[in-house]
């Protein structure tokens, strides 16, 4: 079995995942439909509260959102932050559908650092 790199992951439970349609490929579609689902999810809802808190303030509107330019520390964050919803959200079909890709890519890391040693 391949090792996985991404070992802080805690997203799923542990043990065998029951089948619940006729294939792991469909079933793992709808774990990365579902998982999306709840990305989006939760930050529709931490938008709408952080609106709804601004406006109440009277700090500022959505026009100010569509013009807002990151800086480099908000950049490096959002980096941060949507390569872990990446992991969570492509993991399970990655998991499931591509596991000797996995190997490959541990394969390559070991070719890699054998290579790149002084």
């Amino acid at each position: 079995m391949a090792e996985r790199i991404n070992l802080d992951r805690k997203a799923r439970s542990k043990g065998s995942q029951p089948t619940v349609f006729d294939d792991a490929t469909t079933d793992a579609l709808a774990g990365l439909v579902l998982a999306l689902l709840g990305e989006v999810v939760v930050l529709k809802d931490r938008l709408d509260a952080n609106e709804r808190l601004l406006a109440a303030a009277g700090l500022h509107g959505p026009a100010d959102v569509d013009t807002f330019a990151p800086d480099e520390a908000a950049r490096a964050y959002r980096s941060v932050y949507r390569q872990g919803i990446y992991d969570r959200v492509l993991g399970t079909a990655r998991d499931k559908l591509t596991p000797e890709a996995l190997a490959d890519q541990h394969d390559y890391e070991g070719v890699l650092e054998a290579v790149t040693r002084p």
